[in-house]
């Protein structure tokens, strides 16, 4: 599984390098609502990497390849979950360098609520599109992306204005997360397919 992940993150920096500039600006320029936008940007790579691997034909090449099925769909969530997190240490990082500045303290409410947030629409999409192919589960996705961006907004708000996150919301936000997780990976493997 270490050479799918390997292969996925070679494939995908060359577009990184590039939108270490773009999440830099976005992050400097849109304070809370750029570090959500940065996480959920990164929790949508996998997709990335998938839409390569379908252009190429990768996956009927991995079925000739002595890597099962569990291999290849674990590997796009462990690919999910490093991106979402190097997401949350680069906004977490951006944020500190900015509060030198201008005196003010990391938003780690909202970020944590990003990553929770992030990791939760990694589970609810990441099967469809393993099932139907990026083209066609793009709907599914668009879908489930507008629902969370609406959620997240609505979270980012109640957030920001309160001293800390209420002790319902600090628990429930990762045992969501951890819940997706443990349904979604399961029904991946059963619906992941090859073309």
């Amino acid at each position: 599984m270490k050479a799918l992940i390997q292969k996925d993150v070679y494939v995908l920096w060359k577009q990184m390098r590039i939108f270490l500039l773009v999440m830099l600006v976005i992050m400097v320029g849109n304070g809370s609502f750029g570090s959500v936008f940065v996480v959920l940007w990164c929790s949508m790579l996998p997709y990335t990497a998938m839409a390569y691997d379908e252009r190429s034909h990768w996956n009927q090449l991995a079925a000739m390849m002595p890597y099962s099925k569990r291999d290849i769909v674990l590997s796009k969530y462990v690919l999910g979950w490093i991106c979402i997190a190097a997401s949350g240490v680069f906004c977490l990082a951006v944020q500190a360098a900015a509060g030198i500045v201008s005196g003010s303290a990391p938003s780690v409410p909202t970020l944590l609520a990003s990553l929770c947030l992030g990791i939760i629409t990694l589970d609810i999409t990441l099967p469809a599109v393993l099932r139907f192919g990026v083209e066609r589960g793009r709907m599914i996705f668009m879908v489930v992306i507008f629902g969370v961006a609406i959620s997240i907004g609505i979270l980012v708000d109640m957030v920001d204005e309160l001293p800390s996150l209420p002790v319902p919301l600090v628990v429930l936000l990762p045992l969501g997360a951890a819940a997706g997780t443990a349904l979604s990976i399961p029904l991946s493997m059963k619906l992941y397919r090859v073309d």
